[in-house]
């Protein structure tokens, strides 16, 4: 594993000497108690800023610090509490990835996240093909998530279940600061980080480095962990740049899943098999992102590209994969406001594109060594999409928003093993193009100023990724030709709004058709490798609600319920007719809560609370993961000041009553392996150190 300790601690130690001689006679102004305020009116993750409560869309904000400080930032759930119609299984497991679906969209994922499209800082975190992983994401950095619950491929094609935007690095306001912060505790967690912001003018720069190290709950989990960003923003009056790069090194190993008789002899053990093979990975990604955008020919135009090489080496049950990837992409995108009819119509034309280049090897596992050499190939994928979004006032109080995409996606696949030109063109070439169009209109009714109305019709188009392409029970070569991308029609009606000063809810109800939906399975011979069928159809249907609650200034709650009844419209497999059972790996029913209180002198106290019904786990519907309920608990200080100096410690607790749980499936597992045991009962302690110049007046 990564010594990271000796790598990362001169570099925290070595950041100190960034601050200028005479630093601590410096003042600043003490840090007073902060208000407490719900999150911001706007969002921009339909691709221009909307006020929240004028969009006829399921949309959430959420993020703030107020409600994720003192966290051990373990797994995205942290940052994502509390937002109704998403899921997400903390695996615990940073070989795999945590789970996030919404709507049970994405619930089929083995590794990485599927059926949700994933923007970090404007630049696609999905790929062309519509996988997502998410090594790259600090979450340390995290400041604001955005959410769009349902299909929205009019506005960002494959992969679109939904959507879901971070927002990274908030930089500072002082012309200088550096922070220098440590979180340990149960399970060798360590966690070391350095953040160095500056601002001058109308630039900021922030350079955030974070090294962490985790035994894990179970065995066979250890985990470490290098991360490097830096960023450059430019804020002028007509034009806005924004440069971002950051490398992250990972070495996990992979514990698998269990049997429930496995848990019930012990919880924190890995599955033989994987111990055995040495299942993990061991990934390093660089990528680097510009955006741009200038106000021009009465409207805004908005520039954007990105790049990123991967190598992984990735140990599974039966397999050695080597993969060398090279991914990109580019956006533009215009937008205006045109007088029609003395209304004013506002418009967005765009374009956006995608490469996707993977040279991948795969040999025979013997025990963790490579074996026999089985597939060499290359596989590429390129996708292109076209859009149109149109936002109109119809008359008072009433708006219109609609968009249309064209999506293209084209899979290439080149064997490297065979010899000859007319064998190579007759076997070893394998193509799959897939493509649709993607339309979406919705309508609000500004009702009153605490209640909102809002109905829609969207769609959305998913193509199977290259891996769920390439993995064919037959072990022929090639992209499988009878796995076709799933397509969504949702319907969805909802209320949301905001009472006084203090209250802010939305409730939502849907339904979506989907056709060919995509499912997981695995055959006996190759116990942990998974392969992909479609349904003939499937129904998503449900009701989220969401509420954030600000008291006396001091006390925030926000709580969400989700109801998902996912199931089988028409499916059949072996001659064994599914048809009505639930698509495994969705909890119907989930509530979680969060409540921060902040007492003078700038101490908080912060409890959370989530409950999970029972799921099922496999497509039969004959075995389920139990339903849970866990409490954590955390408390600190914030930006305790101490001259030029601010001190940040705080102490948490998780799964405080020490519940026996499950906080993560392997759906359709051979041999009924289907659960991955959460953590036990867990405390951590950090603290922050940072030193502040504010600009001379």
């Amino acid at each position: 594993m990564i010594a990271f300790r000796s790598l990362l601690i001169p570099n925290l130690v070595a950041a100190l000497f960034l601050l200028p001689p005479g630093a601590a006679a410096q003042e600043t102004r003490p840090d007073t108690v902060p208000p407490v305020e719900l999150e911001p009116l706007s969002v921009s993750v339909l691709r221009v800023p909307f006020p929240l409560f004028m969009v006829p869309f399921a949309v959430s904000a959420g993020g703030d610090s107020l409600l994720t400080r003192g966290q051990p930032r373990l797994a995205l759930g942290e940052t994502l509490n509390a937002m109704p119609g998403l899921e997400v299984q903390d695996r615990y497991n940073y070989s795999q990835g945590d789970r996030l679906s919404i709507r049970g969209f994405g619930a089929r994922t083995q590794f990485g996240i599927r059926g949700v499209r994933v923007v970090v800082d404007g630049i696609p975190a999905t790929l062309a093909d519509g996988q997502t992983t998410l090594d790259h994401l600090e979450l340390g950095t995290v400041y604001r998530v955005e959410t769009i619950r349902g299909p929205t491929s009019s506005l960002y094609g494959n992969a679109s279940g939904g959507v879901v935007r971070f927002e990274t690095g908030l930089p500072e306001t002082a012309a200088f600061r550096q922070d220098l912060g440590t979180v340990f505790g149960n399970n060798r967690l360590l966690r070391l980080e350095s953040s160095t912001t500056a601002r001058t003018g109308r630039t900021s720069l922030g350079l955030y480095l974070t090294g962490f190290s985790y035994d894990g709950y179970r065995k066979h989990s250890e985990t470490d962990k290098l991360f490097a960003s830096g960023t450059v923003r430019y804020q002028g009056q007509r034009d806005n740049l924004r440069v971002v790069a950051n490398f992250v090194r990972l070495e996990a190993l992979n514990p698998g899943s269990l049997t429930d008789s496995m848990i019930a002899v012990d919880a924190t053990m890995a599955n033989p098999f994987n111990v055995a093979q040495q299942t993990g990975k061991d990934a390093s990604q660089g990528q680097l992102g510009i955006a741009w955008g200038r106000s021009a020919l009465g409207g805004r135009l908005e520039v954007s590209a990105y790049g990123l090489a991967r190598d992984l080496f990735n140990t599974i049950t039966v397999r050695v994969i080597e993969l060398d990837r090279v991914a990109g992409g580019a956006r533009v995108q215009f937008e205006r406001v045109t007088p029609v009819a003395n209304l004013p119509l506002r418009w967005v034309l765009g374009i956006e594109a995608a490469v996707q280049n993977d040279a991948r090897r795969n040999f025979e596992n013997d025990q963790g060594e490579k074996g026999e050499l089985t597939v060499d190939e290359d596989q590429r994928v390129a996708s292109i999409g076209p859009f149109v979004q149109l936002s109109l006032p119809v008359v008072s109080r009433l708006n219109l928003l609609t968009g249309l995409r064209y999506d293209r996606v084209q899979f290439t696949a080149e064997a490297n093993l065979c010899e000859g030109a007319e064998l190579r063109t007759a076997i070893c070439q394998s193509n799959r193009t897939m493509d649709a169009v993607s339309p979406s209109v919705g309508l609000l009714l500004d009702v009153a100023d605490p209640l909102r109305v809002y109905g829609n019709i969207s769609t959305g188009f998913e193509t199977p990724t290259t891996t769920e392409l390439g993995n064919r029970p037959d072990g022929e070569f090639g992209f499988d030709p009878n796995l076709e991308p799933q397509r969504t029609v949702s319907v969805e009606f909802g209320v949301k709004g905001q009472v006084g000063d203090g209250v802010r809810y939305e409730a939502t109800a849907y339904s979506a058709k989907v056709t060919d939906e995509l499912v997981p399975f695995e055959v006996p011979s190759q116990p942990g490798r998974t392969f992909f069928q479609n349904a003939g159809s499937a129904v998503h249907r449900g009701l989220e609600t969401g509420v954030s609650v600000r008291l006396w200034q001091a006390l925030v709650i926000n709580a969400a319920y989700t109801y998902t009844d996912a199931r089988f419209d028409d499916f059949t497999v072996d001659d064994t007719e599914l048809s009505g059972n639930r698509i495994p790996g969705v909890a119907p029913h989930r509530t979680q809560i969060l409540v921060s209180y902040q007492a003078e002198g700038n101490w908080y106290v912060t409890a959370d609370g989530e409950y999970a019904s029972e799921m099922p786990v496999n497509d039969a519907n004959d075995a389920f993961s139990p339903s849970y309920l866990v409490f954590g608990l955390r408390a600190g200080m914030r930006r305790a000041a101490l001259g030029s100096w601010s001190l940040e410690p705080y102490i948490g607790l998780s799964n405080i009553f020490d519940v026996t749980y499950n906080s993560a499936v392997t759906v359709n597992a051979f041999g009924d392996r289907y659960f991955e045991p959460g953590p036990a009962r867990a405390l951590w302690v950090g603290a922050k150190l940072g030193f502040g110049l504010r600009h001379d007046r």
